[in-house]
C-alpha cells in the first residue's frame, strides 16, 4: 500500500494506492493518528487505486471517521472524513457492509475537498 499526503488550508488528502489488508492496515492508522495529532481533522480519502480492502482496513475507517466527527468547531462544523473515487469492486464492499450510508462519497477530489 502507497499513501500519498497532499494539505490544504482546510483538509487534508490522502491517496490510497494498493491493498489495505491486516499487514498495512496499521501504516494507514499511523498517517491518520499523525494528522488527527496536529489538529487536522477534515480529511478525504482518494481511493481511485485502492485495490482491496480487507475488515482491519474497513476498521481503520470506521474508527477514524468516528474520532474525526468528535472534534468539533461549532454545531454546524467540526472534523470527518470523506471518500473520493470509490472504484466500483471497493464499493461493493462498502455496500455489503453498509459503509456507503456512513460515509459522504464524492465522484471526484475537487468535489470531496470543496464539500469541506
Amino acid at each position: 500500500m502507497q499513501i500519498e499526503h497532499r494539505s490544504f488550508n482546510r483538509v487534508d488528502l490522502l491517496a490510497v494506492a494498493g491493498r489495505i489488508d491486516a499487514a498495512t492496515s496499521p501504516q494507514l492508522r499511523q498517517q491518520v493518528e499523525a494528522l488527527f495529532e496536529q489538529g487536522r481533522y477534515r480529511l478525504v480519502l482518494d481511493l481511485a487505486q485502492l485495490e482491496y480492502i480487507s475488515s482491519p482496513g474497513l476498521r481503520v475507517l470506521i474508527e477514524a471517521r468516528k474520532r474525526a466527527r468528535e472534534w468539533k468547531i461549532t454545531d454546524l462544523e467540526g472534523g470527518d472524513i470523506r471518500i473520493a473515487n470509490l472504484p466500483p469492486r471497493i464499493k461493493e464492499v462498502f455496500d455489503l457492509t453498509g459503509f456507503t450510508s456512513l460515509f459522504e462519497i464524492y465522484a471526484d477530489v475537487t468535489a470531496a475537498v470543496g464539500s469541506f
